[in-house]
């Protein structure tokens, strides 16, 4: 690399005479003086402590050199969702992942100890806590601090984000706020896709004067023994919440507006069908998964059986006919007692065009004496109870709201380029983003679990892992050609968008159902990855750098020679 013939550096204050090959500290800028392979420094937010920011945490430090990393949480501890289910609010009855334990864990940090088949709340807290620590992502994380806007500057090529910092005086436990900024050269937003719970938009929710909760937000001390409750939703928080309800409470009011399949077992059931579905893990298989090589070979089959039957998830093919049909006919069997319940809670529409969830007990509890079925619309809240569409009105003690959450929105605003602001951007048109992971207008700013950014089978985690991946050559790439930033091009985000609506057209996921995962819940799909997990993962770890625009720091000097171009 050229350079010039005289130079100096300044080292505590002594000017230091350089040779014509050395770089000069004083100047990293300068090009002409910079080895091809030093790398820029980098400053990076992630925003969000849970299993996405945990993996940031842990893959960042070891992968991208010269790194400044600070991972920013809105609770007092990591974990975010799994967090939030210890309580002493957020933990429903019942709370449950419904992905099989031994695939909803990290590729490359085994837990052989899985006390269930699908893990509670707790136990996979306990465990994201555990890999936290031993990987030492907690050093990176500060914890109560709310993101409540990001702001990008184009011409210091910075983001600037601004947090609610929440203190609580162990003397009267009162909160106290203040508002504190950071700023960084990229940002990473890893707060999930089902992280701002809604109540129902229903007449007279304020009237009611009993114990009002959403299942997002359950207050662990309420006890349901003797009461009579109303549950509403039944989705998968509603079909975990029943049973708990149904074995203590004197009455609940399960109101359901629509349908949903209750499948004889969940995708990737292979572990329990030879236990009889016996969720609990038994002495036997934990001794055996003491050898590191069996266990690993017991997560493969667990993982290749929540992709076998992708064959489902396509219209009308033998699979997928011969499934409904073994749902429905579970569904017919279980309900028996109450045929009734059967015709209103049996779709027209195909298994899984709505989230299935490994229902144990939801059958059950259905045809119990104490629990009243009520397909009927919800007209209004009044102080003591429910009034139904038919006018009829029930009393209760406490209403639950198993009602979802606000789907694919940004939350707080985040200014790009041009002043545009994603939260308008994604609320004004259908959520977008190239590959599930960047949206427009957004320079060096990247979304895990982005629209289509899911996957329609399977677990979660290699796709979370394989996110991290991606941004992390995003990142290296900034750093290796010393770029103030990377654009993804308008025209491929809608490159992809056609793309994904072509391949999942013919799905069962574009079946007539509502579902959360759908824009608007029946609009387009928005939630899941157009292709196999397999796909998205060799997708991810070969990035089209030619579908970004990208700009030069203003600093530089010499000519830009570049360790890789475009």
């Amino acid at each position: 690399m050229w350079a010039p013939t005289k130079a100096s550096s300044a080292t505590n204050g002594v000017k230091k005479s350089l040779a014509p090959y050395e770089f000069d500290p004083s100047d990293p800028y300068n090009f002409s003086r910079r080895a091809v392979d030093q790398l820029r420094p980098m400053k990076v937010i992630v925003l969000g402590g849970g299993m996405s920011g945990i993996i940031t945490g842990i893959f960042f430090p070891r992968e991208i050199e010269n790194l400044e990393l600070t991972i920013y949480d809105k609770n007092p501890d990591l974990g975010g969702t799994w967090f939030e289910s210890r309580g002493p609010f957020d933990r429903y009855p019942g709370v449950a992942c419904d992905v099989p334990s031994h695939a909803y864990q990290f590729t490359f940090e085994s837990n052989p100890k899985w006390s269930r088949y699908w893990a509670s709340g707790p136990e996979i807290q306990e465990y994201l806590k555990s890999v936290a620590k031993k990987y030492g992502a907690d050093k990176y994380m500060k914890f109560n601090h709310t993101a409540e806007k990001a702001e990008w500057d184009e011409a210091k090529g910075k983001w600037t984000v601004t947090f609610t910092k929440t203190d609580t005086n162990e003397a009267d436990s009162l909160p106290s706020f203040q508002v504190v900024t950071d700023t960084a050269d990229a940002v990473v937003q890893a707060v999930g896709a089902l992280n701002k719970w809604k109540m129902p938009d229903i007449k007279g929710l304020d009237k009611f004067k009993g114990k009002l909760m959403h299942s997002a937000h359950y207050d662990t001390s309420f006890d349901a023994t003797g009461k009579r409750v109303a549950l509403i939703g039944g989705g998968s928080s509603g079909i975990q919440i029943l049973p708990q309800l149904q074995a203590v409470a004197a009455r609940v009011d399960h109101y359901m507006k629509g349908k949903t399949w209750i499948p004889p077992f969940g995708l990737g059931a292979a572990g329990v069908l030879n236990r009889n579905g016996d969720p609990n893990t038994p002495q036997e298989e934990l001794d055996q998964w003491r050898d590191p090589e069996r266990y690993l070979e017991y997560r493969r089959k667990i993982e290749s059986s929540l992709h076998e039957a992708s064959d489902v998830l396509w219209k009308d093919t033998p699979s997928a006919i011969g499934f409904q049909k073994m749902c429905e006919d579970h569904m017919r069997a279980k309900l028996a007692k109450k045929p009734e319940i059967f015709e209103a809670l049996c779709p027209t529409f195909a298994p899984a065009c709505r989230r299935l969830t490994p229902g144990p007990g939801y059958l059950e509890a259905l045809v119990e004496d104490n629990v009243e079925f009520i397909p009927t619309q919800i007209q209004e809240f009044v102080e003591d109870g429910i009034i139904t569409e038919d006018g009829k009105k029930r009393e209760v003690d406490a209403i639950i709201c198993a009602t979802g959450f606000a789907g694919y929105k940004q939350h707080f605003p985040v200014i790009g380029k041009n002043g545009i602001n994603l939260q308008d951007q994604w609320e004004n048109n259908i959520p977008e983003s190239y590959v599930g992971i960047v949206p427009e207008n957004m320079p060096n700013f990247f979304v895990m679990l982005g629209p289509n950014g899911g996957p329609g089978v399977g677990s979660t985690v290699p796709f979370l892992e394989s996110v991290a991946k991606y941004a992390i050559m995003c990142i290296q790439k900034l750093q290796r050609e010393w770029y103030k930033s990377m654009t993804v091009k308008a025209a491929v985000i809608k490159d992809f968008g056609e793309y994904t609506d072509e391949y999942l057209e013919p799905t069962v996921f574009n079946s007539s159902c509502r579902s959360w995962w759908r824009h608007k819940g029946d609009g387009r799909i928005l939630a899941l990855w157009p292709g196999s997990a397999l796909h998205g993962i060799y997708v991810w770890s070969h990035p089209r750098w030619e579908d970004y625009e990208y700009v030069l720091k203003d600093e530089l000097k010499g000519p830009p020679v570049r360790a890789g171009g475009p």
